[in-house]
């Protein structure tokens, strides 16, 4: 082997070491970082409403039905994220509350919220995951004239906190864009879209041609 060839497999040895080493310290900051987060997860001033993790379909569907923000945000923890539809974000349960306080008086104040397919992950024995396909009725547009009726996901991960109650950490909605399975943006504006080429309406075969 060449001198310069033993020098470049052992430089190329060292910069494998050094990515492996920052990797490790990724590592372990993630997992620093998600142990103090089970460790200060803030709590709320009184007891929690979910005794269990699948109770947060049943009381995030009530509190929608009754326009209750404060009972939604009674989910959330302090310091959960919410993520809605349009990519907006927000950090605290103060700011989910005040949201849904706002659009349970404009666009949601004659809608109906309803689950109509829910799936569930318990991860370990203190997260979970939910999934919610959900369905919105009689919501009003800025000229309060009732718009056509919304279907889309949402998905909620959940914690177990101190007095063994459950908290939704974090949560996002999306809409369901019919036949489409992206969106492209141009000009500005967003259009869902589809790659996928339509399937061509065939002629019902002839009896006994199957």
């Amino acid at each position: 082997m060449p001198p310069w060839a033993s020098g470049r497999r052992r430089a190329t040895m060292a910069s494998m070491s050094g990515t492996k080493k920052r990797f490790e310290r990724q590592v372990k900051l993630v997992r620093d970082l998600a142990a103090a987060s089970r460790e200060y997860l803030p709590m709320p001033p009184g007891p929690t409403p979910l005794a269990g993790p699948l109770e947060v379909v049943a009381k995030f569907a009530a509190a929608w039905e009754s326009k209750d923000a404060a009972a939604i945000g009674s989910l959330f923890a302090e310091d959960a994220d919410y993520v809605n539809v349009v990519g907006l974000w927000w950090t605290s349960r103060h700011s989910i509350q005040r949201v849904f306080k706002r659009s349970f008086k404009d666009e949601f104040k004659t809608a109906t919220f309803t689950f109509e397919k829910v799936s569930f992950r318990q991860v370990g024995s203190d997260a979970a995951v939910l999934h919610g396909r959900w369905q919105i009725s009689g919501q009003v547009d800025p000229e309060d004239e009732v718009a056509d009726v919304r279907r889309g996901m949402i998905m909620f991960v959940l914690e177990k906190v101190a007095d063994a109650s459950w908290l939704i950490v974090s949560a996002q909605a999306t809409d369901i864009a019919i036949a489409a399975d992206t969106l492209i943006a141009r000009d500005g504006q967003l259009t869902a879209t589809s790659y996928v080429p339509e399937v061509p309406n065939l002629p019902d075969p002839e009896p006994g041609s199957v």
